[in-house]
């Protein structure tokens, strides 16, 4: 063991297998390493330790990064010793430098939010596609009429654009949550040690900078001791995977007997024994995945509620929840990007129930408010049609249960007519957000300028995290010579 100092015996091996973390921390072994190149480089330059020991170090560091993940010992807690094990095995006692002025504390602090910071900017080039895919299949299906729901019954003609659209605003948020955490995430607890920061004259801008950081936790007990960051993650993660799994139910019911839509085979399964099947188990699964990831948003902030300042081990349970939570919110947005741009809408079944149940019944009722009759009597003579199954009357039988009422109005069919017609039902509706063609087509316009806008701000957050590895590595690869 590299960390025994005061313990004579080495740790049983049930309790060492309970402890370990080394199982999941192949997520941030690159990331480890990524620190212990940049703290190096700092304590060198601050003249804490010597070029030859800062060259050996970095050398050695190197291999391992080299040899991989899979050739590190599994007899270590974790992937930090298992590094600092292999270290001093190769660089002798120069290795044992390489802690100086740290803590595994602020160490695998950083090493949390690099690897958070990197999966934000996946999964958030990852709804970008997403959005995009939404916006396209928009402009393409601008005209498609479909049948609105509310409680699953029939309301209301819509359009298939306007519902696509709304799907897209839902995931925006999402994205801009993601966005917003990616602030707080993208700070360096590196420097701060165990939690009361060190003697050492320790550089931490420089370090936050190398390691593309936009800047340090400045309360060196907060640096090491905060989780808010990993919980708040696992929230957008469970925020987004929402939005997934109430797109995928409806994916769900319109691939069944509502007959809206083809599912691609690529995501798709067939039955073991019933040849004719054709199940949506991939967007089951992601619905599943949903509830999963709930509760481990929930496993999460029960581990944080009462844990104490500063460091507590009960941490390291929280990080095999976010490394996991975080990849299976990946897949699933590559999955979803991939299956909604592949789906095949049946237009003409949702063309034909478009009016079905009565469901232009709100279009009657508003023809007669504009004729004068109070909307709350229209409401109960169009009711009262409905009531019947009249779902087609005349303007005769209309004019007659009207009278029930005490109105009298007079209109013609062709009115009539005009106010059941699914088509005019959704054009007429322009209020702001509405489903007529001009609201859905300047949406249209506005959401892919803001796809645009994101890609840019996206691409701009990336270069200057690259940007700084690279910066990173030009020096490393300096001490090499």
């Amino acid at each position: 063991m590299v960390v025994r100092s005061r313990l004579d015996r080495e740790m049983d091996e049930d309790a060492l297998r309970l402890t370990s973390s080394m199982d999941s921390d192949r997520n941030i072994f690159h990331y480890d390493l990524l620190v212990d190149y940049a703290h190096v480089i700092m304590l060198e330059r601050q003249g804490i330790i010597g070029r030859e020991s800062a060259g050996k170090i970095i050398s050695s560091l190197r291999e391992i990064e080299q040899d991989g993940f899979e050739n590190l010992s599994r007899k270590f807690e974790d992937v930090h010793e298992a590094i600092e094990a292999k270290l001093i095995e190769m660089a002798g006692e120069h290795g044992r430098r390489i802690h100086t002025a740290r803590s595994r504390n602020d160490e695998v602090a950083t090493c949390l939010r690099l690897f958070a910071r990197d999966r934000i900017l996946d999964i958030l080039a990852e709804i970008l596609n997403f959005r995009s895919v939404l916006v396209k299949r928009s402009f393409e299906y601008v005209d498609a009429v479909m049948p609105g729901f509310t409680h699953l019954q029939y309301a209301q003609p819509t359009r298939l654009s306007h519902h696509l659209l709304a799907w897209h605003d839902m995931t925006w948020r999402d994205f801009e949550r993601f966005l917003d955490a990616f602030k707080r995430v993208n700070l360096s607890p590196l420097g701060s040690s165990a939690f009361s920061g060190t003697s050492f004259p320790v550089d931490r801008d420089f370090v936050a900078d190398l390691l593309g950081f936009n800047g340090t936790v400045e309360n060196s007990m907060d640096a090491v001791s905060s989780r808010d960051f990993l919980t708040e993650c696992i929230f957008a993660c469970s925020s987004l995977m929402l939005s997934f799994s109430r797109i995928c139910e409806e994916i769900i019911l319109w691939a069944s007997e509502f007959g809206f839509l083809k599912l691609p085979d690529e995501y798709a399964s067939s039955s073991s024994i019933m040849p004719q099947k054709k199940n949506p188990d991939v967007a089951e699964i992601i619905r599943a995945k949903a509830g999963k990831i709930i509760g481990m948003l929930t496993s999460a902030m029960a581990i944080y509620k009462a844990m104490p300042f500063a460091y507590n081990r009960d941490f390291q349970e929280m990080n095999r929840i976010l490394f996991d939570v975080m990849n299976e919110t990946l897949l699933s947005c590559r999955v979803m990007v991939g299956m909604v741009e592949k789906i095949e809408f049946n237009l003409e079944v949702m063309k034909d129930k478009a009016g079905k149940d009565f469901s232009t019944a709100t279009d009657l009722a508003n023809l007669l408010a504009e004729k004068g009759v109070p909307f709350r009597t229209a409401h109960r003579i169009v009711g009262e049609l409905a009531k019947k199954g009249n779902c087609t009357p005349s303007a005769n039988e209309i004019m007659e249960v009207c009278r029930k009422y005490g109105v009298e109005i007079t209109f013609d069919d062709d009115e009539l007519r005009n106010a059941l017609i699914p088509e005019l039902s959704v054009e007429r509706r322009r209020s702001s957000g509405a489903v007529s063609k001009e609201n859905i087509l300047r949406m249209i316009d506005s959401r892919a300028n803001a796809i645009k806008e994101d890609e840019r701000k996206l691409v701009g957050m990336k270069s200057r995290i690259i940007q700084s590895v690279n910066r990173l590595y030009d020096m490393v690869r300096s001490y090499e010579g």
